[in-house]
């Protein structure tokens, strides 16, 4: 495990930047002071399934977290994250927020997942942005990160996320390598309880939201999302139900495949 660690910053990032994680997943462990890097220095690009060791031991991860007086991962709910839930510092800014007596200690490692791929929900967040949504797409593989919480925790990220149902996967249908080696036979994800933004079929996750913007102003011809994404964030986080209101209006929202009320 490396040593280095970084401050994690209070101010959220601004929303026409969402999803904030940019290209890159990471493996990382969120402490009180600060994010310790999880990745080793030498970890080749490849998907994690395609690692020929694991990238992570998960040893010093159960080490670390009872150095911390926290939950071991086995008292613990592996939740996959497909937007911002993916990074540290995100994370570290909902237990900050929430006002909870909230333990910090929480392990990050990236993964493989196999029939999921992420869209954008049908519904706008409360700052305005289009944020991200998994769906069923066979044959798909995507590099995400996986995330373990425990009871406390997993509380306070259920109540940052009304537009979403926390549901569960069963590996059979959706593969999952972990970085640390092991293949857990079932995983939770945040899907979305308005369906995705779909153009014949779901849109894939564009990473600025200017491009999806401008997506959806060339099928709609909606002045609502003509102009910079931070104009259009402020008009859309002022009117909470347009953005779904245009998609439904326009046949643009598709079904997730997922198990939701499971």
């Amino acid at each position: 495990m490396s040593s280095s660690t970084i401050s994690t910053p209070v101010q959220a990032d601004a929303p026409e930047d969402y999803p904030w994680t940019g290209q890159a997943v990471r493996s990382a462990l969120l402490l009180a002071e600060g994010i310790v890097d999880l990745d080793p220095a030498d970890a080749a690009a490849a998907p994690t399934e395609e690692q020929d060791r694991a990238l992570v031991d998960i040893a010093a991860i159960e080490q670390a977290l009872a150095a911390e007086g926290a939950a071991p991962l086995a008292e613990r709910t592996l939740v996959v994250a497909v937007g911002s839930n993916q990074t540290p510092e995100t994370i570290a800014r909902k237990y900050a927020r929430s006002g909870a007596d909230v333990p910090i200690a929480t392990p990050f490692v990236r993964c493989t997942v196999r029939g999921l791929a992420v869209g954008h929900c049908a519904h706008i967040s409360a700052r305005g942005y289009i944020p991200a949504a998994p769906y069923r797409a066979d044959g798909e593989r995507m590099e995400l990160v996986a995330t373990w919480f425990d009871d406390a925790q997993l509380a306070v990220v259920d109540e940052t996320e009304p537009n979403y149902e926390r549901v569960r996967l069963d590996s059979s249908r959706f593969p999952l390598s972990l970085a640390t080696g092991h293949e857990p036979g079932q995983f939770d994800v945040y899907a979305s309880s308005w369906g995705v933004v779909a153009h014949e079929q779901p849109i894939p996750l564009r990473h600025r939201q200017q491009e999806m913007f401008d997506e959806l102003v060339g099928i709609t011809g909606s002045e609502l999302l003509i102009g910079d994404a931070a104009e259009v964030c402020a008009r859309l986080a002022a009117a909470p139900e347009a953005l779904n209101s245009l998609v439904r209006e326009h046949g643009l929202v598709a079904d997730d495949g997922l198990p939701h009320g499971s």
